[in-house]
């Protein structure tokens, strides 16, 4: 991964910028899409929601919301 921040972004046109956010977001999606799968597998194999939320970067109250998904 590169090490960007908002600086990076400086002068660029907004029509791009824009285009940049959505794909962000698309990611971000797909990246939290397979998340939850694995912590869903996880719980099924027995892992503790303590241990889940720390391993996952989420709260507690996340992994039983994506549950009872």
């Amino acid at each position: 991964m590169t090490d960007m921040d908002y600086n990076t972004y400086d002068g660029m046109a907004i029509e791009y910028l824009a285009t940049v956010r959505e794909n962000a977001l698309d990611r971000v999606a797909l990246v939290t899409d397979a998340l939850k799968k694995t912590v869903k597998q996880q719980y099924q194999d027995g892992v503790s929601i303590k241990k889940i939320s720390r391993q996952a970067g989420v709260t507690r109250r996340t992994i039983y919301a994506w549950l009872a998904e």
